[in-house]
Parts: structure tokens; sequence; C-alpha cells
């Protein structure tokens, strides 16, 4: 289990003390710091099986910084900007084995823990 997401937000800390609280101790990977890679984002887009377009964070300052609402990118252009800018990506990233859980869906969190 991977943990992706961005140290100053608040979601992305309350989800990683809700793993840690349920015993999952997983190390916390600030993609703002260092984003993903091509390679790694696109393993993710597939694993989640949506298209690139849950990964990407409408709601976040830079996404209005750069005033991307009113763009049509391709996917290839949203995967260049992020991976360039983890202030780009939905957070958090939860990838485990078989699926992806982007963004802090207790239910989806919850689920983890009820098959043990």
């Amino acid at each position: 289990m991977e943990f992706y997401g961005y140290r100053k937000c608040s979601t992305c800390r309350n989800a990683h003390k809700y793993l840690a609280d349920h015993g999952v101790d997983v190390a916390f990977q600030d993609f703002v710091v260092q984003p993903p890679s091509r390679e790694q984002l696109q393993s993710w887009v597939d694993k989640l099986g949506q298209g690139i377009g849950p990964f990407v964070n409408t709601k976040g300052t830079r996404y209005r910084e750069l005033g991307l609402k009113d763009k049509q990118l391709s996917d290839a252009e949203w995967m260049e900007l992020l991976t360039m800018d983890g202030k780009l990506l939905k957070r958090p990233v939860l990838v485990l084995d078989d699926r992806v859980i982007v963004g802090f869906d207790k239910e989806q969190y919850d689920k983890l823990f009820q098959k043990g």
C-alpha cells in the first residue's frame, strides 16, 4: 500500500491518520515535493479505469490560477501537467495492489478493513 498526498492538506493528514489508527503504517509521500512519474501516474489511471479526469484537482488553487477550467486538454496534456505540478493532483491517492482510491472517501477506506 502506498499513500500520496500533500503534507499541508488537512484531508491528506486526516486520511493518513485514519490509516495509522487502523494499524496501517504507510509512508506519507508528498507528491507536491516529488510529483509522480508519467509511468507511475499512468499505472494509477489504468488501475482506476476511469481515465485521467478523477486525478485532476478541479477545486484547487493551482487549477484556478492556471485558468484550466476553460481549457480543453487532451489526456496527454493532463498527464504532462500532473507529473510536473503535484498541486494539480486530486488528493490523497491510496495505491493498493489491485486498485487506487482517489480522495479521502471514508466509506471506501472502511471497506479496506472490513475484509480482514
